[in-house]
């Protein structure tokens, strides 16, 4: 394995480790605990594989990052294995799936098939490195929209089939707001004065994940994204240069520092609330609004089947010109190693049938591309409607150099506990010039 490829998956378990005292220490305790797990798991594996191969069978590793699915995965890994009785799929869904993959792929230990974000950065690193297979000749590739094989590209080849979008808004109680006689909103005055109308009714309008900095970050990102959809063009000139975005002629950061403190103001103390009591406290209607991704509709309906919720677009805090942050979230690689290329491919084709996703879209929630799938999730439909408009584009993380939003979610952390935004801006023009210079 190459040398930038070592580096930027010691650069991730540093970046992991430099967060244990913001909030996920637990996390990474279990993370520790996970580690022995995967290894159990894996020396089971590979004993089950030996198995397989001497009954004549070829058995298949099928690495998730969507933990959220891994129920219905195994529900087509079922189907998948009725019309391949010669093929075993086993598939591994670890906590902290992203961290193990990269462990994995770095000391060689690669999955056959497994989760790619292709528009990463961290993910091209890979892809020059040779650890994914070309699947640009594959025809079942195009069951996927051109859009989403265009964010999937990279340096004009395809390394991994694009399943589904994800995206961010804000999820809204529906019974909360007509109750309160209250319309979805659509621009940032509109929701300052659904917040207004909610707290004069003593509702506290807003529930967040800021004891989290991983979830929190995701929240920054895509918000700066929405302030200016190329701000990745301005990080490229504040750390290749002597710009700054303290300065009045790139205010982006500033107003997204503004916006974040504003809704802030409309919570409760959101740096003790961590992912799970936040989604519980949402789904069984203590708050009206929760800001996350679409990955979380799944959650939220498993604490609360009988909850009618919507997602809805963040609205944009500097203008009235609404924009989509969207991510190329479940993809499907096969890895360049594997003796069982056929197998591992012919796996990816069962899934990309629109018969079988649908399985997955109909549970799992994250807006589809393939063709031919039908997108049934009631509370989505409006994010899925505005992506197939196409006002969309892609989030920072594609284009910021590998380690940008971890260490800048250290600061957006501390920007919730001091409201010092110079502090933000003085960080995020640092790292911008020492990411950028390392590259």
């Amino acid at each position: 394995m190459k040398k930038k490829l070592l580096s930027l998956i010691l650069g991730t378990a540093m970046i992991a480790g430099s967060l244990t005292g913001c909030g996920l220490a637990g996390q990474n305790s279990q993370s520790t605990d996970n580690s022995s797990q995967n290894t159990e798991q894996t020396q089971g594996t590979q004993q089950q594989e030996s198995a397989a191969e001497s009954d004549g069978k070829v058995e298949l590793e099928f690495f998730n990052c969507k933990v959220e699915g891994e129920a219905v995965f195994n529900k087509v890994i079922e189907k998948f294995q009725e019309e391949n009785p010669n093929i075993v799929v086993k598939q591994t869904a670890p906590a902290d799936a992203e961290t193990v993959l990269f462990t994995r792929i770095s000391t060689g230990d690669v999955p056959d098939v497994m989760s790619v974000y292709p528009a990463e950065t961290a993910y091209h690193t890979m892809m020059d490195d040779g650890v994914y297979t070309d699947l640009s000749n594959e025809e079942w590739l195009h069951r996927a929209s051109d859009k989403a094989l265009q964010f999937s590209s990279w340096n004009g080849k395809y390394y991994a089939m694009p399943f589904a979008l994800n995206s961010f808004g804000i999820y809204c109680n529906d019974a909360m707001f007509e109750e309160a006689g209250l319309e979805f909103p659509t621009t940032w005055d509109e929701l300052m004065e659904v917040c207004e109308a909610f707290q004069a009714n003593g509702i506290t309008p807003f529930t967040f994940v800021d004891k989290d900095p991983g979830n929190l970050v995701q929240e920054a990102e895509r918000l700066i994204g929405i302030v200016k959809n190329d701000i990745y063009k301005d990080c490229e000139e504040v750390g290749t240069g002597d710009a700054s975005f303290t300065s009045e002629d790139k205010p982006y950061f500033r107003q997204m520092a503004e916006a974040i403190l504003k809704t802030r103001e409309y919570a409760g103390d959101t740096l003790s609330f961590g992912v799970e009591q936040a989604t519980s406290d949402f789904a069984n209607g203590k708050y009206p609004m929760y800001v996350s991704i679409t990955a979380k509709y799944a959650v939220i309906s498993q604490n609360n089947p009988d909850l009618k919720f919507t997602l809805i677009p963040y609205p944009n805090p500097v203008s009235d010109v609404q924009s989509l942050p969207i991510n190329v979230d479940i993809a499907y690689g096969v890895s360049s190693k594997t003796p069982h290329q056929e197998e591992a491919k012919k796996f990816i084709e069962f899934l990309s049938r629109p018969e079988i996703y649908q399985m997955v879209a109909d549970e799992e929630g994250t807006p589809p591309v393939i063709e031919g799938v039908n997108y049934n999730i009631e509370p989505l439909k409006m994010i899925k409607e505005t992506i197939d408009n196409g006002n969309t584009f892609l989030t920072m993380v594609n284009f910021w150099p590998s380690g940008w939003r971890s260490e800048w979610s250290v600061y957006v952390q501390q920007l919730i506990s001091d409201k010092n935004i110079d502090t933000l801006l003085t960080e995020t023009d640092r790292i911008c010039k020492e990411k950028y210079t390392a590259q």
